[in-house]
């Protein structure tokens, strides 16, 4: 998306859904934070919203659904959202594209993406690991969120690190998980990399298994230094300036909220509050089990710390692999908490 048409988007949803950081009919200021809608990644802010962390830290907490990084952080450009959450990858580029943000706080670790592949494909390979495993992919169909995504940018360097032309499969676009999973049942395509629910899509249906999973440190060991910052907010320069406050009590409500996740005696009331809260469709096999392993995997990588040394890992991965065209300032991206 040029500068131009992220402008225009910006302001269409300036338009929809009104101006962030407003004060609430009750005196509290509102902080309107980006959602993807109802999927797993936003259970600690059911958490927070339900549990009343929120308004513990003196804020009212508002989603705004927006289905995509880029219209988030069109969003937060034109002031509609005023906390978008995304992969780093997703928000480094942008800002080497000249979108003002800055990352304000962490949500969750390690690298959120996993490779899978059929459960029923011939891999002679399948038991030998990272890298000699990825040879059973040679000339098949890989699955990737769209062509040109960070989803494509792993498989390529799974593929290079290999030893293998990151071109010896055919990348087809098949969207977020439940699509991934969808193609994969359907045997439209072989493989693909996604991320959370879709592992736990394929546990309870036996559809597909894990190939390379890079949320549990496996890959080329150019992926390690990744895994300590995954998934981050991030705001305006502007507002974070303007506003330094509020950040850091949507910040504190949100490591209360993983806090209590993390608390195994809460485990029922966050497995209720997913069923609540996120309604799975019939293609889905066996939903018991599959809102128990969400649950379980979310609790495992939610995290409020953001690592510097992680984030400039990202940077150097990014640029090279010619993501991003031009070295960034990175300690001057990452905001501290104000005094």
């Amino acid at each position: 998306m040029n500068r131009l048409r992220m402008f225009a988007t910006a302001c269409a949803f300036a338009v929809l859904a009104g101006v962030g950081t407003t004060a609430s009919a009750q005196g509290k200021p509102t902080v309107k934070f980006h959602s993807y809608g109802k999927i797993i990644l936003h259970l600690p802010h059911w958490v927070m919203i339900e549990k009343g962390f929120c308004d513990k830290q003196g804020i009212t907490c508002e989603p705004v659904t927006l289905t995509s990084a880029p219209l988030a952080q069109a969003a937060s450009a034109a002031g509609s959202v005023d906390i978008a959450i995304t992969t780093i990858d997703t928000t480094l580029r942008a800002i080497s594209m000249g979108n003002d943000l800055q990352l304000v706080g962490g949500m969750w670790e390690n690298n959120p993406y996993i490779l899978v592949a059929r459960s029923d494909l011939e891999r002679p390979n399948g038991n030998a690991g990272y890298p000699k495993n990825m040879a059973d992919l040679k000339g098949r169909k890989v699955g990737v969120t769209v062509r040109g995504s960070a989803a494509e940018m792993f498989a390529r360097a799974l593929l290079t690190s290999a030893g293998m032309s990151p071109d010896a499969v055919t990348y087809v676009p098949v969207g977020p998980p439940g699509g991934a999973f969808a193609a994969l049942a359907a045997r439209q395509v072989d493989a693909a990399v996604t991320w959370d629910p879709a592992p736990a899509f394929c546990a309870a249906s036996g559809a597909c298994v894990p190939v390379v999973d890079m949320r549990n440190g496996e890959g080329p060991e150019s992926f390690k230094a990744l895994n300590s910052t995954g998934v981050f907010y991030q705001a305006q320069r502007r507002l974070v300036a303007e506003h330094p406050a509020r950040i850091d009590a949507f910040n504190r409500a949100s490591a209360e909220a993983i806090a209590w996740l993390k608390d195994p005696a809460n485990f029922e009331e966050a497995l209720a509050l997913t069923k609540k809260n996120m309604v799975l469709g019939d293609n889905i096999p066996n939903h018991d089990k599959v809102y128990e392993l969400m649950v379980k995997d979310g609790i495992a990588h939610f995290s409020s710390k953001m690592d510097p040394a992680s984030v400039q890992a990202w940077h150097d991965f990014l640029l090279e692999t010619k993501v991003l065209s031009k070295s960034l300032a990175v300690r001057d991206l990452i905001y501290t908490k104000s005094p």
